[in-house]
């Protein structure tokens, strides 16, 4: 430092006052302050590299103070000592900052909770708003929260950019759920590729990992088949439990409606008293309302027995000015009902008890007419139809989808009833 040269002080700095233009205090060796006109105390620093004069800014009193100042200034002394020009190293600073922003932009677009949003308002467009439910569902249940952070009520709060994500965390996911059943890992597995599909298309991440799985990887589950009570016994004690239900006449009315008509839970608490023709002795459901949704296909009609009609009667009163026909407060019941009051009458398959649920009566109605066919000698295709089963390949039902089966439906419904009402009273 030149004699001449004198050092600054805390103090110094401390009693600099605005002037009517700016000015400078200066340290020696390069390092000077700026105090503006408007009191703003601004570190500076000059320098020579390659021949020209440069000018770096050290930041503003007394965030950095005078020590702190001092060092930096040292600091970059060094680097150009090592022939690194400071303004160059920070002009690159910057921009792998500005890349580094760009970066983490991107990857909070492509979170894969957003792609999958994403796709799936491409995919709910080009399916029944049944299987689109299911498969909202399954991504939601079985798949997102595997990389997510989610909130106190299960919300996704953020989720793993889809292109950070690894072949092998799919692949341990996709294990995990065929413990549960191998069907579901497999469904899941075909959503995964058509979200990877679309998430590369879009440039969202390079690959699919999806494509190189396989199937085989899948340890295949046991598969449960739905309890369902045929034994004489048995139906007889759950014919008579239901008819003593004390736990809602919606309720105690709706399994006994679907004894009689096997329809699935979900149908049967959405069914309208605008479906029911008492003249005709007919339901008649609206095919979107169906699980199969075919439009190629007729409404299901089902033939009502006499057992039904006296269930709907006895709810005119209540629910008749309505629209649902089982309903409280003019909105269905849930369909969950049904089953929690079959648990609660003991058939929860719990201890050694029988079990049956909404969607076993489906299945008690099919093996009873299988094993007493002599008796009604129905046909294979009016037992599924009964059952809204879609028969034979999409190319055969192109041409067989208007055979009308209901007098056929009707006789066999009839026996059944007949024959329930034997075992209930015998």
């Amino acid at each position: 430092m030149p004699k001449h040269a004198i050092a600054l002080t805390d103090t110094q700095i401390k009693k600099s006052k605005p002037k009517d233009r700016n000015y400078k205090l200066s340290d020696g060796k390069g390092l000077y302050m700026i105090v503006s006109t408007n009191g703003g105390k601004w570190w500076r620093m000059d320098y020579t590299f390659g021949g020209k004069r440069k000018t770096l800014s050290l930041g503003t009193y007394p965030t950095v103070t005078l020590v702190d100042a001092r060092e930096e200034a040292l600091r970059l002394k060094r680097m150009i000592h090592q022939g690194i020009d400071p303004l160059e190293e920070r002009k690159e600073e910057k921009q792998q900052i500005k890349e580094d922003t760009k970066l983490n932009e991107f990857e909070q677009k492509t979170q894969l909770h957003l792609v999958v949003d994403e796709w799936f308002k491409l995919h709910e467009k080009k399916v029944s708003g049944y299987t689109a439910g299911k498969t909202r569902a399954l991504l939601d249940n079985k798949f997102i929260p595997y990389f997510a952070e989610l909130t106190s009520k299960g919300y996704v709060k953020t989720s793993i950019p889809i292109s950070k994500i690894k072949h092998h965390e799919i692949t341990a996911l996709l294990k995990e759920v065929s413990k549960e059943t191998e069907y579901t890992a497999k469904k899941l597995k075909q959503f995964l590729d058509r979200i990877w599909i679309f998430a590369v298309t879009s440039g969202y991440c390079e690959k699919n990992i999806i494509s190189n799985i396989s199937n085989e990887i899948l340890p295949s589950s046991k598969v449960e088949h739905i309890s369902k009570i045929t034994d004489e016994r048995s139906l007889s004690n759950l014919l008579h439990s239901i008819e003593n239900y004390t736990g809602g006449i919606m309720v105690r009315a709706s399994l006994q409606f679907v004894t009689y008509t096997m329809l699935r839970a979900s149908t049967l608490v959405n069914l309208k008293w605008e479906y029911v023709d008492f003249e005709a002795k007919t339901l008649t459901i609206p095919r979107e309302q169906m699980k199969v949704k075919d439009s190629n296909l007729n409404d299901f009609v089902l033939p009502l027995v006499d057992q039904a009609l006296q269930v709907l009667e006895e709810l005119k009163p209540i629910s008749g000015g309505g629209m649902y026909i089982f309903s409280t407060n003019g909105k269905p019941i849930n369909k969950e009902s049904g089953n929690k009051a079959l648990r609660l009458m003991g058939f929860d398959g719990k201890e050694g008890r029988d079990k049956q649920t909404m969607h076993s009566f489906r299945g008690t109605f099919r093996s009873i007419a299988e094993t007493h066919q002599s008796k009604h000698n129905a046909s294979y295709e009016t037992k599924e139809a009964i059952l809204d089963h879609q028969v034979g390949s999409k190319v055969e039902r192109a041409y067989t989808h208007k055979a009308n089966y209901t007098e056929q439906m009707r006789r066999l419904l009839e026996w059944y009833a007949d024959y329930l009402d034997e075992v209930k009273h015998g």
